[in-house]
């Protein structure tokens, strides 16, 4: 498989592997104060805005969940070094109880097509910060940051 290709595989996995590289927990953000967003809330103040934030290998990824319910964005994943930022596109949709789903595509990687499995999280907010979680309960869960790119 050519470098890039592999490269692109490599970030989309991590972009989506579980959170081995977590700020905290759930149980922790709750205990500060943290509340989850609706799905009203996400639509009000995340719709539309660049966001910013690590992903579970230590990279960094920018993106953009955008009207009609796509995402586009870019990450960089520090284990493949030659390969600054890989774009990546995919579909998002709010189900019941406010969780958060969303499927990611980096072209190139694989056909069109395919991308990775759909993967369902909730979002919380604390201050001026966002986090993501696999869950609304476990207070174990890890947590990413995400914030707001002024």
């Amino acid at each position: 498989m050519p470098l890039p290709t592999v490269g692109l595989l490599g970030a989309a996995l991590c972009w989506f592997a579980p959170f081995a590289v977590a700020q905290t927990n759930l149980g922790q953000l709750l205990d500060a104060g943290a509340k989850k967003l609706s799905g009203e809330e996400f639509r009000e103040e995340l719709l539309q805005r660049v966001l910013v934030g690590p992903t579970a290998s230590g990279g960094n990824a920018e993106f953009m969940y955008v009207k009609g319910g796509g995402v586009v964005g870019r990450g960089s994943n520090p284990l493949f070094t030659g390969i600054v930022a890989s774009e990546f596109s995919g579909e998002w949709k709010i189900e019941e109880g406010g969780k958060f789903c969303s499927t990611m595509r980096m072209p190139g990687a694989w056909n069109s097509a395919a991308g990775l499995p759909t993967r369902c999280q909730f979002w919380f907010k604390y201050e001026k910060q966002y986090f993501l979680a696999d869950s609304d309960t476990d207070r174990q869960a890890r947590v990413l940051r995400r914030t707001v790119k002024q």
